[in-house]
């Protein structure tokens, strides 16, 4: 029997990479989970019958969590399949935009690119928690999926260090908004982690091994890393940690 057997969960960007391996890993504790997917169907609908394949439960839902509209009819479809709320259990909020290879510096990045990335990573998870706050059930969990980006200066990636920064604030906010029903919110700050995400700048000549080199634990990170880190904070014995950035980097920023 698995830790998280009775409970529900929604992962935002949860098709691929790292929600893909959250995904999997909550749904092999025994919770029923309902992923959003935004652009990539094929993944979603493949996620949805490998959970099944192995005994588990997993609900596909297409939505653009920068847009509130879309964000209740998501909500709507989630309700539709946990039933008669509060009835969600752990929030992790993933889904997120980066540059994918387009010039995102300080110097050259443009308006459009730096109003998506904040949209999408800071604004989605904002309108996702606050849909979900009257959904959780008591001593349910809020996992935050930030990037290590948030602590460090990137000159290079200005727009999303920023966004990723704004969602540690919002960490801490909603860990003392929801501190008295029991609930616990914690963001997990990855490093590089070996995924579509960063495809552009892996094509790289040595970035790999550039990662590799700067990282004390020697090599670049998995999403099964990331995973293990989230269920770490939704299992019962966390209830007492909230309001922290768990950096999963293999001791990068140390």
């Amino acid at each position: 029997m698995g830790c998280l057997e009775h409970k529900t969960a929604l992962v935002t960007g949860g098709a691929r990479g790292i929600g893909a391996a959250i995904v999997r890993r909550l749904a092999a504790e025994g919770a029923h989970v309902a992923f959003v997917w935004n652009g990539a169907e094929h993944a979603a609908q493949a996620l949805v019958a490998e959970v099944a394949a192995a005994g588990g439960r997993a609900l596909a839902v297409r939505a653009d969590v920068s847009d509130s509209a879309s964000v209740a009819a998501m909500f709507a479809a989630c309700d539709a399949a946990f039933g008669p709320g509060p009835n969600l259990d752990i929030l992790v909020n993933n889904a997120g935009v980066g540059s994918d290879g387009a010039d995102a510096s300080l110097k050259s990045g443009s308006e459009e690119l730096f109003d998506r990335m904040m949209a999408v990573n800071a604004k989605g998870p904002y309108l996702v928690t606050q849909a979900a706050m009257p959904r959780l059930r008591d001593h349910g969990r809020v996992v935050n999926i930030g990037s290590i980006s948030g602590k460090v200066a990137q000159h290079f990636a200005a727009g999303y260090a920023m966004g990723k920064r704004a969602l540690q604030s919002l960490t801490f906010s909603t860990a003392v908004a929801v501190a008295k029903r029991g609930i616990t919110c914690n963001l997990v700050a990855p490093g590089a982690v070996a995924t579509d995400f960063i495809a552009k700048l892996r094509e790289r000549p040595g970035f790999d091994e550039a990662n590799a080199k700067t990282t004390p634990m020697g090599r670049i990170g998995q999403p099964d890393d990331i995973a293990g880190a989230v269920l770490m904070l939704c299992r019962e014995e966390a209830r007492w940690v909230t309001g922290n950035v768990i950096e999963a980097a293999g001791g990068l920023a140390i």
